[in-house]
C-alpha cells in the first residue's frame, strides 16, 4: 500500500515535470545538453523548425550560437548589422574555406566555393555579365514567356478541374526551367499539366537535401556512409551520376 501510495504522489510529478520540458523545448529558449548540445530540441521542433528558428532568433536577440552533435556549433544570426559586418564590409575578414568546400563539393571551384582573388575574379565577370543590358531583356523575355507558356496554362489547368497542387512544387519547376532556360538555352518543360518527373530536376533537389544534412552530421559519420556507400551519401552519389 505504502508503494501504491508513493506512486500515485511520484506520477503527477513525473508527469508535470515531463510536459514542463516539452512545452519549454517547444517555446522556450536553446538549451545545450552535454554530447548532443541543442540537437533534441532542433529534433522536437522539426515540423515547425522555421518557425522555431524565428521564435529562438526572436529571444535571443537576432543572433545565438546553435551547439549541435559533437561540437558542430554554428552561428545563426539575421540581424542587419551582422549580415553587411560579413558579407560586406569586412567580407575578406570570413573567407568560407575547406570545410565549406567540402559541403558544397557539387559546386566546385564556382563563385560559391572559393575566396580572396578567385572570388574577386568570377565576381568581376559575373557582374560585367548580369548587368549587360541584352541579359537583363533575355532574363525579361525568357520569364514572361515561361509564365505565359508554363505557369498560366498549368494554374488555369488545375483551377478548372478543382485540383489540388503543391504550390511550393509548382514554382520550383517554375524557377527550375526558367533557371535552364538562362544558363543552357534548353527548355525541360518541368513545369507543364503532367507534372513530369524529370531526372536532372530530381538530382539537383537529392543534392540539395544531402548538403542540408551534411550541415548537421558529423564529418565522421559522413566519411563512414560515403566509404560504405550508405545513406545521404549514396543518395549523392547516384545524383551525381
Amino acid at each position: 500500500m505504502a508503494f501504491v501510495g508513493l506512486f500515485e504522489v511520484f506520477l503527477p510529478l513525473v508527469c508535470f515535470l515531463l510536459l514542463y520540458c516539452l512545452r519549454d523545448m517547444y517555446h522556450g529558449p536553446p538549451k545545450s545538453f552535454p554530447l548532443v548540445g541543442m540537437m533534441p530540441q532542433f529534433l522536437f521542433n522539426i515540423p515547425r523548425l522555421h518557425d522555431w528558428f524565428t521564435d529562438t532568433l526572436e529571444i535571443c536577440h537576432c543572433t545565438f550560437l546553435f551547439k549541435g552533435f559533437a561540437k558542430m556549433n554554428v552561428l545563426v544570426t539575421c540581424d542587419p548589422s551582422n549580415i553587411h559586418y560579413i558579407m560586406s564590409s569586412n567580407f575578406n575578414n570570413f573567407p568560407k574555406g575547406p570545410g565549406f568546400k567540402q559541403i558544397f563539393d557539387i559546386l566546385g571551384d564556382g563563385i560559391f566555393n572559393v575566396d580572396m582573388d578567385l572570388w574577386r575574379k568570377q565576381r568581376i565577370a559575373a557582374q560585367g555579365f548580369m548587368r549587360h543590358q541584352l541579359f537583363y531583356r533575355f532574363l525579361s523575355r525568357t520569364t514572361a514567356a515561361k509564365v505565359e507558356e508554363g505557369l498560366i496554362p498549368l494554374l488555369d489547368h488545375v483551377a478548372k478541374r478543382g485540383l489540388v497542387v503543391n504550390l511550393e512544387d509548382v514554382f520550383q519547376r517554375f524557377a527550375f526551367d526558367a533557371t535552364c532556360i538562362l544558363v543552357t538555352g534548353y527548355d525541360l518543360k518541368c513545369l507543364s499539366v503532367e507534372f513530369p518527373d524529370v531526372p536532372f530536376s530530381k538530382a539537383m533537389d537529392d543534392a540539395a537535401e544531402v548538403m542540408f544534412y551534411r550541415h548537421i552530421t558529423p564529418e565522421s559519420f559522413i566519411k563512414l556512409q560515403r566509404w560504405m556507400n550508405m545513406g545521404q551519401e549514396k543518395k549523392y552519389r547516384k545524383a551525381w551520376e
